[in-house]
């Protein structure tokens, strides 16, 4: 048996403290980041800003993915542990100073750091833990770790619904600073990372280079960009749809985030089980399409809401299993620089995100929800397009190495 494929048996303890550690600090990342969708026309109201600018400090947020790849070459070169701290630290900070501000201004430096934190941790995690997991045997781990995501709508969303209307918009960004303190130390759980001499010597510059230079890896940097179009339109836009169309409170709306976060409770489990047997890029296929039928059937719902529910259960489904096998998919395309690829990857997404939560939240308030889906549409569908056409499952440079070992 290769040494790869022995890595889930041969150090078994050491394999699930790296799955524990990386879902608790993913639970704070993923509430902060997922907090801002539902919730947004209440945070809004309680920052004194309207829907359209709440949507683009959304977008300022996601404009900090700039600076993903320079963590992703520090991560390739001395390890993620350090930096993944720093980024909880950061996080927490944000959080606080965004709870005591009042108007749009206050709210843009907090919000930034919100950005800066997400944009430092979630590439460099997956780089971290794809470092250590064979790729035969990598889809199922990620999954397991993208739990944290569907947990986080399933059952904290709901909470945070309830404490909003009960005390205020500011009481759930309090107590998840404080969770992000807490959970700051947890990344020194980790396994330390063992790099080659030749990636020490790697600047950004380098590493970036070598990267684009692969015609697969380019295209699943542009594809894991364009799939983002439909998913933040949808989430950035679905908590107000709820409010205006259906009347919807905040503790209500929480409801609905948990309906959405078993449906990703169900796409992370469904990938984690079979995506390293159908194949990672026919995966992200299957999601991009499924993504693009239900988000085209949201305007049909009219005024039913199980019918609107139903479509948004459908459609987090496929985002959610689209974006799950897309890790593994783009952790194998430069295996030496997983840090710089998933950075990058991380980057177009974040473009991506900042265009389309301000042209989704203007859509909507232009034309409402049917102006909304159809951009998302047509970014889901060119996404699949650029899939089929240019990404291969496992890159088209050799790998120059394989760490097998936790």
């Amino acid at each position: 048996m290769a040494p790869n494929s022995q890595l889930l048996v041969a150090k078994p303890v050491r394999l699930v403290r790296m799955i524990v550690a990386a879902v608790l600090m993913r639970l704070t990342v993923d509430t902060t980041t997922r907090m801002f969708y539902p919730f947004l026309p209440e945070i809004s109201r309680g920052l004194g800003i309207s829907l359209a600018q709440g949507g683009l400090l959304m977008s300022l947020r996601s404009s900090m993915i700039f600076l993903s790849p320079i963590f992703g070459a520090y991560t390739d070169r001395r390890g993620a542990r350090n930096l993944l701290a720093v980024a909880l630290i950061v996080q927490a900070g944000g959080l606080l100073w965004l709870s005591s501000a009042t108007g749009f201004a206050t709210a843009v430096p907090p919000i930034l750091m919100l950005g800066l934190a997400s944009s430092a941790f979630i590439p460099n995690l997956q780089a971290a833990v794809s470092e250590r997991v064979a790729f035969e045997r990598r889809g199922r781990v990620l999954g397991i770790i993208e739990f944290s995501w569907a947990i986080t709508g399933l059952v904290i969303l709901p909470i945070i619904g309830v404490v909003m209307t009960l005390q205020g918009w500011q009481a759930p960004l309090r107590v998840i600073a404080l969770c992000s303190l807490a959970a700051a130390p947890l990344a020194f759980l980790l396994p330390s990372q063992r790099r080659p001499l030749a990636a020490l010597r790697t600047g950004l510059r380098r590493s970036a280079t070598v990267v684009l230079r692969s015609t697969s890896a380019r295209g699943g940097i542009i594809v894991n960009g364009l799939m983002f179009v439909a998913a933040e339109t949808f989430f950035v836009t679905y908590g107000a749809w709820m409010e205006q169309s259906f009347g919807m409170r905040p503790d209500q709306v929480g409801r609905i985030a948990a309906a959405l976060g078993f449906a990703e409770l169900i796409a992370s489990t469904t990938s984690s089980l079979f995506i390293d047997r159908i194949g990672k890029r026919r995966g992200v296929g299957i999601g991009l399409v499924g993504m693009a039928v239900f988000m085209a059937t949201l305007p049909l719902a009219g005024s039913l809401l199980p019918l609107a529910v139903a479509a948004m259960f459908l459609f987090t489904i496929f985002f959610e299993f689209s974006i799950v096998s897309n890790i593994g998919l783009m952790s194998e395309q430069v295996p030496t620089m997983r840090g710089t690829v998933l950075s990058l990857s991380a980057m177009a997404s974040g473009v991506v995100r900042a265009g389309s939560a301000t042209a989704g939240a203007a859509l909507f308030e232009w034309r409402g929800i049917t102006a909304a889906t159809m951009f998302g549409v047509a970014g889901s569908l060119l996404a699949a397009f650029v899939l089929f056409r240019w990404v291969k499952e496992r890159g088209d440079m050799p790998p120059a190495g394989e760490v097998a070992s936790v």
